[in-house]
Order: structure tokens, then C-alpha cells, then sequence
């Protein structure tokens, strides 16, 4: 307690008032007071002395700040505010060429660190000098008259300029903001454009889509009606590059058209025209695959290469945002390339390969997409480890969605980690969620958690938007086969809020199903149907692809059985009629889409039989059964298949069977089977419901 001070209480409510809860005006205030003597330390105490009832108290931070430095000397009063014009942090040996005509810096600057007003720190192997508070800066600077921050500003551009002239690079940045403020406008968009370059080079895309966008801001403003077109074009298609980095794939599209309006030329937007060049370039495709000796000659230019590149990351985008526009354009670009030589035309050896999901993904033809990837894999190199993860994803999808998933070839990490290594996010994303959802209804669940955490991974460290995107699409599906509900039910919610982008929005198709069937698994009827609601109008609005459509059928066949089930226990005839035909309806819609796509083929089928078994046509309903366990078996679908073995054996077990067993085996052998998959699987809330059946027979 003896060394406890205790300043005058009107002096302590006042400066309490006056602080509104800001530490730092209660630190400069006591520093204020060291300065001007009314505060000492004696013999290691702190004394007040009488100067305490003369101090005035500032009324705002900045009137604390401009205090204490109206009361250094005028040099070095003058050193501190080019000091806040360079920035908050500064290298000394820029402040010392601004001031060269400072006596004694050093000592000065030593000072300024004893009263605590600057740090000091080692940074890029150059002394570098801090302010201690990033809101002393700021009033220092606010309080230099604007002619004299612009004569600073362009002082320290010129230094940075001279004193790092051999890794300017590294100052782009900082050489923009300076140019900015000193108002030399042509520097400033030569710096701004430089600066945007090296961030894109190195992956730091936020950084270079607001150098890129400042740039063109301020060209447009700088040229007005006689801006160049070209150079436009270049701007905008750096700002969609950023975008696109960055996963923003609908903001990106819209700068890709401007810039290919000038590169490429304008598409068609007449109906007939369009439906003309996509003949026309259908039949290149056709050409090109079957007759390839009359294409694939031309060696590229340069500019050839530059906007194909260009197109082919705005197709790579609509795919995700639009994929009926990525359909037309990819063809449209298809017939394009097809002309150069592709061995050496490496961004058009993956348009050549990219086309197959064209024919997979929309379900248009396997043959053609099949056709595509034999004749791109004669073209590539192995060690070429972009156009080998591309190949080994288009791939992957072919056969998940065709329903050969033991062609499958096995997860690459090191394939993953090499793209990532060369900043190719976007394929390396796509190829870790359809691993994850083979994974997932194949039934390693540990391997679908480690693709889990790979797509969080990837999100935290590049800041990619459509790997986060991914990572709760799988996950909400992994927490849904799992049963882990409320888990799951959390995640698609804040899935569905992500994907309120225009850029992401078609996947709320999927997410709203999941959410559906979620809530049906937790008894929320009413909750699922509005889900369900919702994810039929995302449907009518867009068309997508049956792997999306199935999933949502799916739901809805699922929504009206359960539906049909309740009606039945209650006897509400015209419930019953309603729900029957309803179920039907869903029914062969997703069988139709299941064809198209394998990922809930078992399920389709599973689910058709449960539906004829409840109408009471039981030899219709161990028919569809027996095709949904001959087809989960050959595809390895174990998910599935261990709840077709609990589904056949509980129906199996009803009162009402005509049958003991199905293909000379008996439902306590299917229910045995299910036990084992599950257990193996590790599924609990299915165990448990298995037990709790058996235990009631």
C-alpha cells in the first residue's frame, strides 16, 4: 500500500469522463503529465508535485497526442510528422533521406522511443521504427495542412524509389498509396497496376483485386470518353482473374465478358444464331474425336494462348454459376481449340479434356465423355500434374456418376499438394469432393472426415471461397449419413446461408435437400416440407444436373413415404391417396435421374420397393429390393446397402409378409448383415435402431 498514488479526484473523474473508456487517452494523459513535471519519480517513487493543479485536462485523443508533441522541439516535432506521413511503421533510412537536413537523428529518434512514442524492431533486414499507437499516427498526420502532406508524400515516393530501387517490387504498394496522396495520378496507376501484378503472382488475390480495381477506377477517371479500349480489356481481365482466385466465380464472369468482348469478340445472343454455332460446334467435336488427322495442326500464338486461357477460366466459372451457359460457351471454345496442336497447347489440352464433363456431369451422354477422356490421355504428359489432376477428376466423375466406382483410381494426396503447391485451388477442390463422396457412401467415413478437413484447410490458408463452399457440402453430408443431426442440421444451415451468393446459389438445391431430410429423420414434417419447398423452387428456376436433381427426389420420394406411412396409421383415406400418388411421381423421377447419375441409385431402388411394399404389392416391392442389393453390392455403395439389408429384413420381419427371405436368404440373415456394416462403419444411431427393432420382435 505505501506505494499506492492517489492523483486529486476531480482530476480523476475528469480524466475518466474524458477517456469514454479508451486506455489509450488514460496512457498519453499520464504521460502528459510526466512531461510537463506534475507527475516525478523520486528515490523509485512516484511524487505529484504542485504544477498538478495547473495542468488542463485535453478533451479528445487528439488533442492528448498534439499536446505532447507541440511540446518537443521544433526539429523534432517536424521529424515525427514526416515520420506519420510515411506510415504507421517506417525504415529509418527513408525518414533519414526525407529529413536530411536533421541534426542528430539518431538521438532523436532514441528520445521518441524513451517517451514511448515510437518502437523500434528489425524488418527485411532494415532498422524500422514503429508509432507505439496507430492513433497518434493518425492525429499527427490529420494535423500536417494538405499542401504540405502533399509535398511529403511525393518526397517519400521519390525515396523509396532511390534507396530500393533493386527490389522495388516489394514497394509497389506502398509506392501507389504515396503517388495517391501526393496526387500524381499517372504514378499512381503505374504503381497501382505494378502492385496488382506481383500480388497476383503470389497468389495474394485480395491485394490484387483492390490494386486492380483502384487502377481502373482511376484510369476511367483520368481518360473518361477517351479511355483505350485495350487497356480496359487488360484491367478488367486481371480483376476477374483476382475474382476467380478467390472463388467469387459470378463476379468473375462479369469481368471475363467485358475483357472478351475485346479479346474474343462478342458472343451471339440471337436464339438462332446461338442454336446455329452450337451445331456447328457440335460437329467440330465429332470431327475432332473421330477424324482427329483433320484437326490439331495449328501452333499457337501467344495471344491465342492468352485468351484461351482467358475463356477457359470464364467456362471453368459457369460452371459453377451457370451451367447451362457453361455448356454453350465450352462447345463454343471446343471447336476453337481443337485447331492447334494440343501437346503443346497445354490450356487447350485441358478445355480437350474438360469437355467430358459436359457429356458426364449433365448426363447427356457417357459414350462421348468416355470418347474424350481416351483420346486426352494419349496427349498428356504424367509428370504434367495440373492436366493429371484435371484428367483424374473429370475422370472420377465419369465413373461415379456413370456407376463404375471400381475403376475409381485411389485418393492422390501428393497429386492434391502439388496442385495446391502451384495454386491450382479449383480443380484440387473438386477432385477432393468427389473423392469424399465416394468415400462417404462407400463407407470409409474416416477418409470423407480427412477430405473434410483438407477442403477447411485449403479455405483457411488460400481464403478460396468455392473449397469452403465444398467442405459444407461434404460435411453436411457426412453429419447426415452419420446421423449426427443436429450437427448436421447446424451445418446446413450455415451452408445455406454461405451460398445466398449469386455465385453459389444453384447449390442450395442440394443443401435444401439435405436440410429436408435431416429434419424428416428428426420427426419435423412440417420444417422438411418447407425445405423441400424451397429447394423445388431453386429447381424450376435453374436447370441442373440429375446428380443434383437426384438428391433432392430422393428427399421428396423419402418426405411422402413416411407421409404415406402416417396416413395409413391414422386411416385418412384421402391422405393416403394423396401421398401414394405423390410417392409414385417421385418415385419415377428419380429413378429416370438415377440413371444418369449412381450416387443414390441403391437408395432409388430401395426406396421404390419400400413405397410397393406399403401399397401391398410385396412381389413388386423384393423385386426392387433385390435389384437395390445386387446394385449397392457391385458398386460397393455400403452405406446404402447396409440400411437396404436393415430396410429388407425389418419389412421381412411385418406380420403381413408373404416372404421368410429374399434370394434364398432370410430376413434375420439381412439384418445380421446390416449389423455388421454398421458396426464396421461405425454408425450408432443405426445400430441402435436395429436393436431396438429386435428387441420388440
Amino acid at each position: 500500500m505505501e506505494n499506492t498514488l492517489t492523483l486529486p479526484y476531480p482530476l480523476t473523474r475528469q480524466i475518466i469522463q474524458r477517456a469514454g473508456g479508451n486506455p489509450f487517452f488514460i496512457e498519453e494523459v499520464v504521460r502528459s503529465l510526466f512531461d510537463q513535471g506534475a507527475l516525478v519519480r523520486r528515490e523509485g517513487r512516484l511524487e505529484i508535485t504542485e504544477k498538478i493543479a495547473k495542468i488542463p485536462i485535453p478533451n479528445t485523443i487528439n488533442d492528448v497526442v498534439m499536446a505532447r508533441i507541440d511540446r518537443l522541439e521544433e526539429e523534432t516535432r517536424n521529424l515525427v510528422k514526416v515520420a506519420s506521413v510515411i506510415g504507421r511503421s517506417f525504415f529509418y533510412r527513408i525518414l533519414s533521406d526525407v529529413v536530411s537536413d536533421t541534426e542528430d537523428l539518431p538521438g532523436k529518434l532514441s528520445f521518441l522511443s524513451e517517451i514511448q512514442l515510437f518502437q523500434t524492431q528489425e524488418r527485411m533486414g532494415e532498422r524500422e521504427f514503429v508509432f507505439k499507437h496507430a492513433l497518434a499516427q493518425e492525429a499527427v498526420y490529420e494535423s500536417i495542412l494538405p499542401p504540405k502532406r502533399r509535398e511529403l508524400h511525393l518526397m517519400v515516393a521519390h525515396s523509396i524509389e532511390k534507396i530500393f530501387k533493386e527490389s522495388l517490387h516489394e514497394f509497389y504498394g506502398m509506392l501507389a498509396y504515396h503517388y495517391s496522396r501526393g496526387e500524381n495520378l499517372d504514378k499512381t496507376e503505374e504503381f497501382l497496376i505494378k502492385a496488382g501484378e506481383a500480388a497476383l503472382k503470389s497468389s495474394a488475390s485480395n491485394e490484387a483485386l483492390h490494386y486492380y480495381l483502384e487502377a481502373l477506377a482511376l484510369y476511367k477517371t483520368k481518360a473518361g470518353q477517351d479511355s483505350n479500349p485495350d487497356k480496359v480489356a487488360m484491367l478488367e481481365k486481371n480483376i476477374a482473374i483476382a475474382l476467380y482466385n478467390k472463388g467469387q466465380f459470378q463476379d468473375s464472369v462479369e469481368y471475363f465478358e467485358k475483357a472478351l468482348n475485346v479479346y474474343w469478340g462478342h458472343l451471339p445472343q440471337h436464339r438462332i444464331t446461338t442454336l446455329l454455332k452450337l451445331i456447328s460446334a457440335f460437329f467440330h467435336l465429332l470431327v475432332a474425336l473421330y477424324i482427329p488427322a483433320l484437326k490439331f495442326k495449328k501452333a499457337p500464338r501467344n495471344s491465342d494462348i492468352d485468351v484461351v486461357d482467358l475463356f477457359y477460366k470464364k467456362c471453368k466459372a459457369l460452371g459453377i454459376v451457370k451451367p447451362e451457359r457453361f455448356l454453350i460457351e465450352s462447345l463454343y471454345i471446343y471447336k476453337d481449340i481443337t485447331q492447334f496442336e494440343l501437346s503443346t497447347f497445354h490450356t487447350a489440352l485441358e478445355i480437350f479434356v474438360g469437355v467430358s464433363a459436359l457429356f458426364s456431369y449433365t448426363g447427356l451422354s457417357f459414350t462421348l465423355s468416355r470418347k474424350i477422356l481416351k483420346s486426352a490421355e494419349k496427349l498428356f504428359q504424367k509428370d504434367d500434374v495440373k492436366v493429371r489432376i484435371i484428367y483424374d477428376f473429370l475422370q472420377t466423375m465419369h465413373h461415379y456418376l456413370e456407376g463404375h466406382w471400381d475403376k475409381i483410381n485411389a485418393y492422390d494426396s501428393e497429386l492434391v499438394n502439388k496442385n495446391l503447391d502451384i495454386g491450382e485451388m479449383y480443380f484440387a477442390s473438386q477432385y477432393l469432393y468427389y473423392h469424399g463422396c465416394l468415400d462417404l457412401y462407400r463407407g470409409a467415413i474416416d477418409r470423407t472426415k480427412a477430405i473434410v478437413r483438407k477442403l477447411t484447410d485449403i479455405t483457411e490458408i488460400y481464403e478460396y471461397d468455392f473449397s469452403l463452399l465444398l467442405k459444407y457440402m461434404i460435411n453436411t453430408k457426412l453429419l447426415l449419413e452419420c446421423r449426427k443431426l443436429p450437427d448436421a442440421l447446424k451445418e446446413a444451415e450455415e451452408a445455406i446461408k454461405f451460398t445466398q451468393k449469386d455465385e453459389f446459389r444453384i447449390t442450395l438445391i442440394d443443401l435444401y435437400s439435405s436440410k429436408a431430410r435431416i429434419q424428416i429423420l428428426m420427426g419435423n414434417f412440417e420444417e422438411a416440407e418447407i425445405s423441400i419447398r424451397l429447394a423445388d423452387e431453386i429447381g424450376s428456376e435453374m436447370r441442373d444436373a440429375p446428380i443434383k436433381r437426384s438428391t433432392f427426389f430422393r428427399c421428396e420420394l423419402e418426405f411422402f413415404i413416411r407421409r404415406l406411412e402416417q396416413s395409413m396409421r391414422t386411416g385418412n383415406k384421402s391422405a393416403m391417396v394423396e401421398n401414394r400418388t405423390r410417392a409414385f411421381k417421385s418415385s419415377r423421377v428419380l429413378l429416370k435421374h438415377t440413371r444418369k447419375a449412381a450416387q443414390h441409385r441403391t437408395e432409388a431402388y430401395k426406396l421404390r420397393g419400400v413405397y410397393y411394399w406399403l401399397v401391398d404389392k410385396q412381389n413388386k416391392a423384393v423385386k426392387w429390393w433385390s435389384k437395390a442389393i445386387h446394385e449397392g453390392e457391385r458398386l460397393g455403395a455400403n452405406l446404402e446397402l447396409a440400411r437396404t439389408y436393415f430396410e429388407v429384413g425389418k419389412r421381412l420381419r411385418e406380420s403381413k409378409s408373404d416372404y421368410e427371405g429374399l434370394n434364398g436368404i432370410p430376413a434375420e440373415e439381412y439384418l445380421e448383415k446390416g449389423r455388421i456394416l454398421f458396426q464396421k462403419m461405425d454408425l450408432q444411431w443405426d445400430l441402435d435402431e436395429l436393436n431396438q427393432f429386435v428387441s420388440w420382435q
